[in-house]
């Protein structure tokens, strides 16, 4: 049985575009803080000038496949930086967007997942 309280963090959690969102301010931030190294801070910009410059893997001519490089360029860019970027920074400034957002701490996830098992007897 799912409890109410797993629900209610449930219907608290971002979708996809707002997640999205959430990850383009943190990246921003990140690059802001001062606890992030220098040499991390140019991977993000690294990511959009390969958006911006003509050269592509996959020409942006070919309909949809072009497109879909750039964006992969900037997610796969975006969750490398994250990644690599100092945990307790990035922890500090996605709380902080998320109660910004209304979500709450993330905390409150740990609360929603529920195991249930019956012990076996031996």
């Amino acid at each position: 049985m799912v409890s109410e309280k797993a629900l209610a963090v449930k219907a608290k959690q971002p979708g996809f575009w707002r997640e999205m969102w959430q990850q383009a301010r943190l990246v921003y931030r990140l690059v802001r803080d001062s606890e992030v190294p220098v040499y991390l801070k140019i991977l993000p910009f690294l990511a959009v000038a390969y958006v911006l410059f003509p050269f592509d893997i996959i020409s942006d001519f070919v309909p949809v496949l072009g497109q879909v490089d750039d964006g992969m360029v900037l997610l796969i860019g975006s969750k490398l930086f994250i990644g690599l970027a100092p945990q307790t920074a990035v922890a500090r400034h996605l709380q902080a967007i998320r109660e910004q957002d209304g979500y709450g701490p993330d905390d409150d996830v740990t609360d929603a997942i529920i195991i249930e098992a019956e012990p076996e007897n031996e």
